[in-house]
């Protein structure tokens, strides 16, 4: 299996996101939420703007989980901060910006602490 290393694609410094190829900066709380498509990772943010990356969410998951962000889902991750509620009949959870994520039914446990 071949392992990479996140550190090669971005860091985070000082509640910071660096991505090194592009050389843009975020703050960790302006990120409301990452979706995934196949390799793909789209960076949901708070002023309605997307940034997409050709690498998979797990590389993602690994550094944010440790900065207030949760998995809901194979395709989700998302911010505390911007959690508004969870709905366990639609199995989703509101977040601002009127952005949806899905929870799945493993992960349920991970969200019942909010």
């Amino acid at each position: 299996m071949n392992t990479y290393n996140i550190t090669h694609t971005c860091e985070i410094l000082r509640d910071r996101i660096y991505f090194k190829r592009t050389r843009k900066i975020i703050d960790l709380s302006e990120i409301i939420m990452l979706q995934a498509s196949i390799n793909y990772t789209t960076f949901f943010l708070k002023n309605g703007k997307k940034i997409l990356l050709a690498r998979s969410i797990k590389l993602f998951e690994t550094i944010l989980t440790e900065h207030g962000f949760v998995r809901t889902h194979r395709a989700y991750i998302v911010n505390r901060e911007h959690l508004l509620r969870c709905d366990e009949t639609t199995e989703s959870v509101f977040l601002t910006n009127n952005l949806i994520a899905l929870i799945s039914r493993r992960r349920k446990g991970n969200l019942i602490q909010f």
